[in-house]
């Protein structure tokens, strides 16, 4: 229990720090070249990095993981989760259009990355939860995989909400607020119920993953390259991008094998 408590909430206590990756980020930047425009630089990196990592991450870690071993009923609910959590961010993101004001400076993509980064948190405070339950080994394990494919993402998110509209103190808030339900997913962890039930969440948040990246982050990359000037710079840009998402992609499955030295969950 001692290392179920000190292990897991710190694990997810680094999980909130990181949410600080992509100010941190920024300023480095600023202060390393003060009389360069890095900021578009940085934002379509940061902004490829994320949609490279969401779609990496629902495609070779969360869909994989959920189905494998399923039988057909639970493949079929799976598969209808995966679409509820697409329409569920185009649905939000519509809703939040229809209702902001005319003078409203907050886009929608926004405010649903932020609800979507809180469920992906939780789903990850879940599985923080369960491993350190398991043992201290499996813990470390699942701690150091959470944390190298959650640091593009956070990268994006800076990016992502000061694109939406956020101010830098705002934002930092707003995400610092979303990567504190990893700790409600560390607490439920020990709920049996809720484990029963990790699958389920783990497919909604893949299919949030989905419509989050392909409906508002890609386009949004898409249009900080079209903001550069110059075929030549403009052909650089897009082969860094290109050079991004093979290394994100790279990335994943290293975490992927990382992760599959992790004893099962089912061993508890």
């Amino acid at each position: 229990m001692v290392f179920f408590v000190t292990g897991a909430y710190g694990a997810a206590a680094l999980m909130s720090l990181l949410s600080f990756a992509g100010a941190v980020t920024y300023s480095a930047f600023g202060a390393l070249f003060p009389k360069r425009p890095v900021s578009s630089f940085l934002d379509y990196t940061c902004l490829t990095v994320a949609a490279a990592a969401m779609i990496g991450d629902a495609c070779l870690h969360m869909i994989p993981e959920t189905f494998e071993g399923a039988d057909a009923a639970s493949a079929e609910t799976y598969g209808l989760l995966l679409i509820a959590g697409v329409v569920a961010v185009l649905a939000f993101e519509g809703l939040c259009d229809a209702l902001r004001g005319a003078d409203a400076t907050i886009r929608p993509f926004g405010v649903a990355n932020l609800l979507v980064e809180g469920l992906h948190n939780f789903a990850d405070g879940m599985a923080l939860g369960v491993a350190w339950r398991l043992s201290p080994e499996a813990g470390a394990a699942t701690t150091v995989a959470v944390a190298v494919h959650e640091l593009p993402q956070e990268l994006g998110d800076f990016a992502v909400l000061k694109r939406a509209g956020f101010s830098v103190p705002g934002l930092l808030a707003a995400n610092f607020l979303a990567s504190l339900t990893c700790f409600g997913g560390v607490a439920f962890a020990a709920a049996p119920l809720v484990v029963e039930r990790e699958d389920e969440l783990v497919a909604f948040t893949a299919g949030t993953f989905l419509a989050l990246s392909l409906y508002s982050l890609a386009p949004q990359a898409l249009e900080t390259l079209r903001d550069i000037r110059g075929t030549a710079a403009r052909s650089l840009a897009s082969a860094w991008c290109l050079f991004l998402v093979a290394s994100v992609v790279r990335f994943l499955l290293f975490i992927t094998e990382l992760e599959s030295a992790v004893p099962a969950h089912t061993e508890l």
